[in-house]
């Protein structure tokens, strides 16, 4: 699985949906596609007069007496004159939208589940979205001209390259993903395009501090001193390290003092201790959830953990034409995460084979395929040695399915000449086992938007959160914020504090009303 903890060797993942090309207009001599409305059941006469004037039927909606026909122009203008015939019209082309065509839903079976899990949605409904909150990040390059983040941004900084541009586009920063999709989900812009944050109304002030293989405490000090003395109320640092520093502690606890919180990842190592500088007393401390609620595999925990977040396929922004939206198709549509670096497609079609683990090029039992889709199960070798010997068999496209239930995300190591390659979950993959031998389509399509794993992803839940708490008063205190949040979250695991679930997931209606000083709502 790619967990995603910027300092800690954070590295980018992938999304889902497909693309497709308009149907052009068609001559009147050309066959094309049309839909015939009958006045009564289509019958045989009906049938007689379609393929008399020259068509043929490819599907029957017998419920609403209609049929779908390929058939010139010329033909379906005559049989419109056919008695017992009650319309002929165009059967129109439709296409998959991408997230650069409309603004998702939020719902708990796609990334933008953490919305709903928080609560942040119904704090939003009630007008609680962080107006008049500079909710800040510290991170690596921001994509300030994207359609998620330009409405937000206001400036920032860059530590890194040492100027006041932290602009994926400037200083080579091109490739860094992370800061961006961070961004997005404490505060993407509510708009017609792709994904919307927690806190959409807060103002953003972003500091690059991190490049894709970290940076030093002194940078991503310099970084956050900058946010907070441009009045940031709440700063994101999904970011960090095994070792603490009295320097650190002490430059944190001056942020606090000024006004300031901190909101930072507990890590992905799997270990019983979290990262600095979550570790800190004065900071507040985020872990990572999936959708139902379960703490992720990868999430650290142990003392001075807070609070958890959504932080397993968190949809957000990423820089332009950096993200993938993924899909497989095969009898039905299932949801898809692209590989990192893997090949790139609308849609490549072929027979679907089974490769089991494909140990070796020979586990591809292709017979008389000469273009295949290999279906593989995750397990025992690597992602990128599945698809290189799913390559050498000759497949056209790869589908790892999980070893487990759930959804994953994951990685090809290094950039390439890689074949477009998705995971999708085990209870998919299964689906798919039983459609093995029949057509299956892999789309693996560029997008601004994509999908990621980590605490990393938990963290600016809580952020976006704290932004919507502190729009009901922004006069109140770092300190009285941090009470709100931790005094409604809703307990998970053990009952009361424990240190794999800290309070618990925070439920930002709960807190917004604690802060409004009314009746507390339920979990």
């Amino acid at each position: 699985m790619k967990r995603f903890l910027a300092a800690a060797l954070a590295l980018p993942v992938l999304l889902a949906t497909a693309v497709a090309a308009a149907a052009p207009d068609v001559p009147a001599q050309a066959r094309a596609g049309f839909l015939v409305g009958f006045a009564d059941a289509a019958g045989a006469a009906e049938r007689a007069a379609v393929a008399r004037h020259g068509g043929t039927i490819t599907a029957e909606f017998a419920d609403i007496a209609a049929v779908a026909v390929t058939a010139t122009e010329r033909g379906m203008s005559a049989l419109a004159r056919e008695r017992g015939v009650a319309y002929v019209e165009r059967d129109e082309w439709r296409v998959p939208l991408g997230l650069a065509d409309a603004q998702l839903t939020p719902s708990l079976s796609n990334g933008l589940y953490g919305l709903l899990r928080t609560k942040a949605t119904a704090a939003q409904e009630r007008g609680w979205a962080g107006q008049g909150i500079k909710a800040c990040v510290a991170d690596t390059g921001l994509d300030t001209l994207h359609p998620d983040i330009a409405p937000n941004y206001v400036a920032g900084t860059d530590t890194i390259s040492g100027d006041s541009n932290p602009d994926v586009r400037d200083s080579g920063a091109g490739a860094e993903t992370h800061g961006t999709h961070v961004a997005g989900t404490v505060l993407g812009a509510h708009n017609a395009s792709g994904v919307y944050g927690v806190a959409y109304s807060a103002r953003l002030y972003h500091a690059r501090v991190l490049t894709n293989s970290g940076g030093s405490s002194s940078q991503i000090m310099k970084g956050v001193e900058w946010l907070v003395n441009q009045g940031c109320k709440v700063v994101n640092m999904s970011l960090g390290g095994s070792r603490g520093s009295k320097t650190e502690e002490r430059f944190y606890n001056n942020m606090r003092s000024k006004g300031a919180l901190i909101v930072a990842a507990t890590g992905n190592d799997s270990a019983t201790r979290i990262s600095y500088p979550a570790a800190y007393a004065v900071n507040v401390a985020v872990g990572a959830v999936d959708r139902n609620n379960v703490v992720a595999s990868f999430s650290n925990r142990g003392k001075n953990i807070d609070l958890v977040a959504p932080g397993v396929t968190v949809l957000s922004a990423v820089p332009a034409g950096l993200g993938s939206e993924a899909s497989v198709t095969s009898g039905s549509t299932y949801t898809a995460y692209g590989l990192e670096f893997a090949g790139k497609t609308n849609g490549i079609t072929g027979t679907l084979v089974d490769c089991g683990l494909a140990k070796a090029a020979s586990d591809c039992a292709k017979g008389s395929a000469t273009q295949f889709v290999a279906l593989i199960q995750r397990g025992e070798i690597s992602f990128a040695d599945k698809v290189r010997n799913a390559t050498a068999a000759g497949a056209a496209a790869a589908v790892i399915y999980n070893n487990a239930p759930e959804e994953f995300t994951g990685t090809l190591g290094s950039a390439g000449s890689w074949i477009p390659a998705v995971s999708v979950s085990g209870t998919d993959g299964s689906a798919l086992k039983a459609r093995v031998g029949q057509g299956a389509t892999v789309a693996n399509a560029v997008s601004s938007w994509d999908h990621m794993d980590g605490t990393s992803m938990a963290t600016p839940h809580v952020a976006g959160v704290a932004a919507q708490v502190w729009s009901v008063n922004p006069a109140m205190s770092p300190a009285t914020v941090e009470d709100h949040l931790y005094a409604t979250a809703c307990d998970l695991g053990a009952s009361g504090y424990d240190t794999t679930y800290g309070r618990g997931i925070v439920n930002a209606s709960r807190a917004v009303d604690r802060a409004l000083g009314g009746a507390i709502g339920g979990c």
